[in-house]
């Protein structure tokens, strides 16, 4: 098997990825394959997995065309869907932004997985220069099943309110037949989704370990601030006096206090000095991992907050005119448009929040940094810490969608009051017609 670059990574580490791996795997968005060698696990590209994924995507996105086309040639479908203009335009922009990100996606994946195993790799060398392993690994499985799990309690509820719609006019089989395609390229987006919010998630457990690094040097040299060492030298000093010794009488059985507290200074502020040049190269590996996701997901993510921002016009759309339709069992079709919404907005969060959760631990990194900064340590360590600071300031941890937009939670504001200035604008073409 053809493979350009391979990486080894630790046993604890391959059960933290595996879980997101093996679900990319499945839908071909992760053509990666991995082989045990003692406790460790052997991570490189494949192309038949890439060859794999590139026929799955294909298939479902023209299998969904083909589906949706059967599907209009429904009097009751094309009503609903194209019965105008406007609802032709909402339509096509809802299908079109599911599709997309599907074959693009899958294209996209396996045309930048070199970039992605750079990102594991960034990883591991960040785990073993942090010298700690990430939590357990609970709370991935637990996003990743609630995330599954409710996607497939909403396309079950959507697939049966259409073939209630339409299983008087085609047999039930092959409605599934037309309908679970378009559903599996949703499955698409919402894996693209977790498989981002796992890349970003992990750089964020990262930063908190750093953080955790950093508070536990200050508290190890808390002891040895220069205000603190002179205190403790003057005190040894004045016992010293209070009791007539000698310096001779303090040698006899090895180093003096004063020798002795000084030789423990010089190991600690060695251990502390290396450890600072640690979490300076570990902070470099995480600022490429993130530029990694950047390359990788750019594209990708800027699609998906873009089908947001229409299925976010769509939905509030389509439960408007549920509304003012007031049929008898409306109230179906208004809660399956409600669940949409819920799921759309859940989306949004999935993508921002993980990012805005990285800028967050990464800005408390340099307020950890600047207050051991102000502390009274030597010249060495102070050094060592503008150095960082300088990093921090002039190479930050961020995420965009291929370089347009910062993902943060201004996002949403924005997404917001697009979503608002549309609708207005889809409810006067509404009233229009």
């Amino acid at each position: 098997m053809a493979s350009s670059r391979s990486i080894v990574i630790s046993e604890d580490m391959f059960k933290l990825l595996s879980p997101m791996w093996r679900l990319g795997r499945l839908f071909g968005l992760l053509p990666l394959q991995w082989k045990k060698s003692g406790s460790t696990y052997v991570i490189r590209k494949s192309r038949i997995l890439m060859a794999y994924s590139n026929v799955v995507a294909v298939f479902f996105v023209f299998a969904s065309v083909f589906g949706w086309m059967r599907l209009y040639e429904l009097d009751v479908v094309y009503m609903i869907k194209l019965g105008n203009n406007t609802k032709r335009y909402v339509t096509f922009s809802d299908v079109g932004v599911v599709l997309c990100p599907s074959f693009m996606g899958v294209l996209v994946t396996s045309l930048k997985i070199d970039r992605y195993v750079d990102y594991i790799d960034c990883l591991n060398k960040v785990d073993s220069l942090l010298q700690k392993h990430p939590p357990k690994y609970s709370k991935y499985l637990y996003v990743i099943a609630t995330t599954m799990a409710f996607t497939t309690f909403i396309f079950v509820y959507d697939l049966v309110l259409w073939i209630k719609i339409s299983d008087h006019l085609l047999n039930v089989g092959f409605l599934l037949l037309y309908y679970v395609p378009y559903y599996v390229c949703y499955y698409f987006s919402i894996v693209m989704e977790l498989m981002y919010w796992h890349l970003v998630y992990s750089i964020r457990v990262r930063i908190v370990l750093l953080n955790e690094s950093l508070v536990e040097i200050g508290q190890n040299l808390e002891p040895f601030f220069t205000r603190n060492c002179r205190k403790i030298m003057n005190n040894v000093v004045d016992a010293a006096k209070v009791n007539n010794l000698k310096q001779q009488e303090m040698e006899k059985n090895g180093k003096s206090v004063i020798h002795a507290f000084m030789y423990r200074f010089s190991k600690i502020l060695a251990i502390a000095k290396g450890r600072i040049r640690d979490l300076i190269d570990a902070y470099q590996k995480l600022i490429e991992a993130s530029k990694s996701v950047n390359d990788c997901y750019g594209l990708i993510i800027l699609l998906l907050l873009m089908g947001c921002l229409i299925h976010l016009l769509v939905c509030p759309y389509t439960l408007y005119n549920l509304i003012i339709a007031n049929s008898d069992d409306g109230y179906i079709s208004i809660i399956a448009q409600s669940l949409w919404m819920l799921g759309h907005m859940a989306r949004l969060l999935l993508i921002v929040e993980p990012c805005h959760g990285c800028l967050t631990e990464a800005s408390g990194t340099a307020a950890l940094i600047c207050q051991l900064s102000c502390t009274d340590l030597c010249r060495e360590i102070k050094k060592f810490l503008k150095t960082f600071i300088l990093l921090l300031s002039q190479c930050k941890i961020e995420f965009t969608a291929l370089g347009l937009a910062q993902i943060q939670r201004g996002v949403l504001t924005t997404i917001a009051g697009a979503v608002t200035t549309y609708l207005v604008i889809l409810f006067q073409f509404n009233t229009q017609e």
